[in-house]
């Protein structure tokens, strides 16, 4: 297991400490947990940030197709049917196992 080396200020590490004791947890405990936390805050903001820029490329296709003169595209009904159709494909799978 690697160590490192971590300079914080004397009030953060106070209030770890005090942290810890309540939880009886060890620091090397607190900072894994804290690095977890982290790291699902992060790819829940990434998450977010893929899912925004795929509803504006939805959108920008949207008024391509428009400009184009088709009038009744749903590009959310062909998003529910291409992800229906894989939630079936994914289901006949489980089944078969």
């Amino acid at each position: 297991m690697a160590k490192i080396l971590l300079s914080i200020p004397d009030e953060v590490l106070e209030e770890i400490d005090r942290y810890k004791e309540r939880k009886k947890i060890k620091r090397s405990q607190f900072f894994l947990e804290a690095i977890d936390n982290y790291f699902k805050v992060l790819m829940t903001e990434e998450y977010f940030d893929r899912r925004k820029k795929a509803v504006e490329r939805i959108k920008k296709t949207s008024e391509k197709v428009m400009k184009a003169g088709i009038k009744d595209w749903d590009p959310a009904g062909e998003i529910r049917k291409f992800r229906d159709g894989r939630a079936d494909e994914l289901l006949k799978r489980w089944e078969e196992n």
